[in-house]
């Protein structure tokens, strides 16, 4: 007698069966490599922010330190600006206004070439021109910190040039006035789940 042969298939419960288990391994699955990319992104953007928020608190520190106007902040409120005198800048020859790698040895602030920045309580032909920090919300998901500086390319005293992006991802700005040359500058910038705030005070060594 020859022997018989097992030709029984799966039943249908069976299949059912090994269908949630490749489900539910396949959820898991999904889960970890979710939570893999979550934790690298979160790796990734932490530092991206921090060197943003370094940079743009670097920029903001260098013309406060070196102005004698502050036009804002105002008081100790919080303002979502910060407008100084500027009074570090030679880049660009004085008399012709052309560009000039190593500058003319005058600020570019000296219009009158008197080795004597933003003299306008005595010269009104030489009055003061800021430099400009302030938010742009036009994209409320991708705040903006912008920066406007005077255009020293011109003989006009009073152009400034376009406004540029100095660092994203801002979701909070202010600045106080602590004295009458103390500045507080808070920079707070978020992505995902990351955040990064950065506060520092700034004395203005020419400010009164």
């Amino acid at each position: 007698m020859g022997l018989e042969r097992n030709s029984r298939g799966f039943t249908l419960i069976e299949l059912l069966i090994s269908v949630l288990i490749l489900g539910i391994i396949a959820v898991g699955l999904q889960q970890t490599l979710a939570a893999a990319i979550r934790s690298y992104a979160d790796t990734t953007n932490k530092p991206a922010l921090l060197a943003q928020a370094r940079f743009a608190m670097e920029r903001m520190v260098l013309f406060a330190e070196e102005t004698d106007t502050i036009a804002n902040p105002a008081g100790v409120g919080g303002e979502e600006v910060l407008k100084v005198g500027e009074r570090i800048a030679d880049t660009y020859n004085n008399t012709t206004h052309a560009y000039a790698v190593g500058g003319d040895g005058y600020l570019d602030a000296d219009s009158d070439q008197d080795q004597l920045v933003n003299e306008h309580a005595v010269d009104l032909g030489e009055p003061v021109q800021f430099v400009t920090f302030d938010l742009d919300k036009t994209d409320a998901d991708n705040w903006k910190l912008m920066e406007q500086t005077p255009d020293y390319g011109t003989a006009a005293l009073a152009d400034y040039t376009a406004k540029r992006v100095v660092c994203e991802r801002v979701t909070a700005f202010s600045c106080s006035r602590l004295s009458p040359n103390l500045i507080e500058i808070r920079l707070t910038l978020g992505k995902d789940r990351e955040t990064a705030t950065l506060t520092t005070c700034v004395r203005a060594r020419f400010a009164e």
